[in-house]
């Protein structure tokens, strides 16, 4: 399928591995131009040398979105090099669990916000008027499964990515026509490369499909399909949803966790 993506030119943060670097990559596939994102100067490097050799397109803006001063040198970056952002994806946040929530000190919520919320706030406030001044434009945030479904020990992840799914109705709400859509992706329990480096480093697996094979054990429970899901299944959403084919979706939370979430909406 044409998903007539030729030449459009995509934001991606957070895209130094994981989801994020396979959501590059896919729209790299696809005729896409793309801007790698991330703290770390040499893993960027490393994702867009793996794109421009398999004759994609990609180039690399680094910066720490918790800063208004990177947002702007990510964005002006994008500018110089291809003269605009026609598709941004919100996909960096941070997180981890904790015994108790209440626990961590507020310093430790506040800067979850900022990377996880406010984030993307700069950069939609930078970059969606640039959008609707020239006539189209994709926005998706990429939110958490347990946006809508919290558990114990992830109460300060879990509050932000409900405010993520807040602020892409809000601002659907309030666009006046349909030049741009905004979306939130919310993966479930993901199996990424990184995880597997991680599982083989500390001695819980020797290869890659004995680290997945670990996590569907250990993170499956709950999930009637009885397995964890892989980045290129989150990362063919994604890519649906920015494409032309997708101009009637909007303000729409979009699950990809195996039926994890169980409610209607």
């Amino acid at each position: 399928m044409d998903l007539k993506l030729e030449d459009k030119r995509v934001l991606v943060t957070g895209s130094t591995g994981g989801i994020g670097e396979g959501i590059a990559k896919h729209f790299a596939r696809e005729g896409a131009a793309v801007i790698i994102n991330g703290r770390r100067e040499k893993e960027a490097e490393r994702v867009a040398g793996e794109i421009n050799e398999a004759n994609g397109k990609a180039i690399v803006a680094v910066g720490d979105l918790s800063k208004d001063e990177d947002v702007n040198k990510v964005v002006e970056i994008a500018e110089k090099e291809l003269g605009g952002i026609d598709i941004l994806i919100n996909n960096a946040a941070g997180g981890a669990a904790h015994e108790q929530d209440l626990a961590i000190p507020t310093e430790d919520w506040l800067s979850s916000y900022n990377i996880n919320v406010l984030s993307m706030v700069r950069l939609i406030k930078l970059i969606l008027p640039k959008m609707q001044k020239q006539g189209w434009g994709r926005i998706i945030n990429i939110s958490s499964a347990s946006g809508t479904k919290p558990a114990p020990g992830m109460g300060v992840y879990s509050t932000t990515k409900a405010a993520v799914n807040n602020l892409t109705v809000t601002l659907a709400q309030s666009m006046g026509d349909d030049a741009v859509t905004i979306n939130t992706v919310s993966p479930g329990a993901i199996f990424s490369g990184a995880m597997a480096n991680l599982f083989i480093e500390n001695g819980m697996a020797s290869t890659v499909d004995e680290a997945r094979d670990l996590l569907n054990q250990m993170g499956s429970d709950g999930i009637p399909f009885e397995r964890v899901g892989e980045v290129e299944e989150v990362a063919d959403v994604v890519v649906f949803l920015a494409s032309p084919l997708a101009s009637y979706v909007h303000g729409a939370n979009i699950r990809i966790d195996g039926g994890y979430v169980p409610t209607v909406n």
